[in-house]
């Protein structure tokens, strides 16, 4: 698909990526390059929204990657649906070598907002990340990302989501998220990492009065993102820890007794009823065991 606005924002980036930008730019008349004091992601992202023009927004963070049919694939979607959102599953990495689809044929699935969000709710192959979709920009609107926040994707996506009338998922992997050290996600501590407590019960009160039905995906993210932000905190930082722990407690025997709920969200539940300090030995332990069988 070669109808594209791409805007790239260097958000005050201390290396060569300003320059690399242009050099984009000066190859490419669909490039346009911003360059702006750092202020975090959610600032370049509102910061880049404010300048587009296009009818439909997509967002990609500057160390993941897309498949060239990313666009092409999702924007057919939406426009043979008739939706508003069109949604691809995603795939994590460390290593370009590890690029892949998942390998199943491709299927597509019409569905309503409540469907959609429950999708990512459960996290099925999709979650409530800003990448991995394209939007119509009129359900978009004036939502900006929260500055300064920690895990802020959950804030307006479930939002904008709410605002859609139809949705579109396909199975298909066309977005390819990149496990670094550093990022967010893999910070070994951080106090912002706290904020992940708070987004997680404005969405779980947020999701479950707007879809009364929906208690139990919601409470299968808010226990994921809870169990994800307590096991980054070391045993030194006590009061921290059991606040998160005490999050995790809330929804814990609804996720072990859900089907629907991922498998490894259902055995943390399980394990979470050892104590706090023996679930965080016992889990870590069968994540890093996880991870070196990959």
């Amino acid at each position: 698909y070669k109808n594209l606005e791409i805007i790239l924002v260097d958000d005050g980036s201390p290396d060569k990526c300003g320059e690399i930008c242009e050099e984009y730019a000066k190859n490419d008349s669909r490039v346009t390059v911003y360059h702006k004091e750092n202020g975090g992601l959610s600032d370049a992202r509102n910061y880049g929204i404010a300048r587009s023009h296009g009818e439909f927004l997509t967002f990609v963070d500057s160390d993941d990657v897309i498949k060239e049919n990313f666009v092409e694939t999702l924007l057919g979607l939406i426009h043979k649906y008739d939706a508003d959102i069109a949604t691809a599953y995603f795939f994590s990495f460390r290593d370009l070598s590890e690029l892949k689809d998942n390998g199943e044929p491709r299927i597509t699935h019409c569905m309503s907002a409540h469907d959609l969000l429950t999708e990512s709710l459960y996290q099925r192959g999709t979650d409530l990340y800003a990448c991995m979709r394209i939007y119509r920009r009129e359900i978009w609107g004036d939502t900006e990302f929260p500055k300064g926040m920690y895990y802020e994707d959950l804030v307006p996506v479930y939002k904008v989501i709410f605002r859609s009338s139809r949705a579109v998922l396909t199975n298909e992997t066309l977005y390819y998220y990149r496990m670094r050290k550093g990022s967010i996600s893999k910070t070994v501590f951080a106090p912002k990492m706290l904020h992940g407590v708070t987004i997680t019960q404005q969405l779980f009160s947020a999701a479950t009065e707007k879809y009364p039905d929906i208690k139990r995906a919601a409470s299968s993210r808010a226990f994921s993102q809870n169990r994800s932000v307590y096991l980054n905190f070391p045993f030194s930082r006590k009061n921290e820890r059991m606040q998160v722990w005490a999050e995790m407690k809330k929804y814990r025997s609804t996720v072990l007794f859900d089907p629907h709920a991922r498998k490894r969200e259902r055995i943390a539940a399980l394990l979470s009823y050892l104590g706090a300090d023996l679930f965080h030995l016992c889990f870590s332990w069968l994540y890093r065991k996880q991870q070196m069988i990959k």
